[in-house]
């Protein structure tokens, strides 16, 4: 049994039963959990994972997360606007930014996980003694003052 800290890119998410939307209906009384606002038909109701699927860790031997994806206690009825403030950020159909959202935190941990990984590849290559590959910019000097052409004074 290995556990990853976040699921493998083949596992596809199993979609959620109706058992279970059901059963988180029934948890939190035909309510959503973000402001209390009663909950009006399921077609109009989204589920959502808390804590987000991708953010989870992942058991290899039952190829799941944990906790189970479509475990009731972790799942979350709450209406349509709701959802898309939550996985797209504040803003509707114009957002400045996605910090906070599930999107936007996605995005922050691939970047920093990118970034982590280069930074250790660079340190490896710098402890073995490898040559630094070279930069993107170029290396010119900067122009002086002395370089400049003097104004003549009439």
């Amino acid at each position: 049994m290995t556990i990853l800290d976040k699921p493998p890119p083949e596992w596809k998410r199993p979609p959620i039963p109706c058992k279970v939307k059901l059963q988180v209906l029934l948890n939190q009384e035909g309510r959503s959990t973000i402001n209390n606002e009663k909950l009006g038909r399921i077609e109009h109701t989204n589920f959502d994972h808390r804590p987000a699927l991708e953010a989870r860790k992942f058991d290899t031997a039952a190829w799941d997360t944990i906790p189970p994806a479509n475990d009731p206690n972790f799942i979350e009825a709450i209406t349509v606007n709701q959802h898309d403030r939550r996985s797209n950020g504040p803003g509707g159909t114009r957002r400045i930014t996605t910090r906070g959202s599930d999107t936007g935190e996605r995005a922050r941990t691939r970047k920093i996980q990118r970034s982590h990984t280069e930074h250790q590849a660079a340190m490896e290559a710098k402890a073995k003694g490898r040559p630094r590959p070279k930069s993107a910019k170029p290396k010119r000097p900067i122009r002086g003052r002395s370089t400049f052409p003097k104004r003549k004074l009439a």
